[in-house]
């Protein structure tokens, strides 16, 4: 059994749990209910549809789902998350870096490179 979080709009709401039953694979996803239609993927390597789930009262949302080893094949091997889209791993900074000292505080060109920012 393998238990992964479930993120909808980047905030850990829940959580899915991916387990063997004999030859099929059960993934189980439970959330907090946040008020729209949620459509679920599982992300990895690449991403996998697994579905809407449905209210299960509670304020919470449930999803069953039960695949052959056929269907398995388009999820990631390596599963990762499970959410309503990707994750943004890489964030650009919220402010620029401040001017160091001695330099001219008017920049001309500013060229942001791997999230931080070049002045030239």
């Amino acid at each position: 059994m393998m238990e992964l979080p479930v993120y909808i709009d980047g905030k850990r709401e829940g959580s899915l749990r991916v387990e063997r039953q004999g030859t099929m694979t059960a993934i189980t996803a439970q959330l907090r209910d946040i008020g729209r239609v949620v459509r679920l993927s599982v992300y990895g390597e690449k991403a996998g549809y697994l579905g809407v789930p449905e209210p299960a009262g509670g304020g919470m949302l449930r999803l069953e789902r039960r695949f052959t080893p056929m269907e398995m094949l388009r999820f990631p091997q390596r599963m990762e998350y499970a959410a309503d889209r990707p994750l943004d791993r890489e964030r650009a900074p919220s402010k620029p870096e401040p001017v160091p000292a001695g330099e001219s505080q008017v920049r001309r060109h500013v060229l942001w490179m791997g999230g931080k920012p070049y002045f030239f």
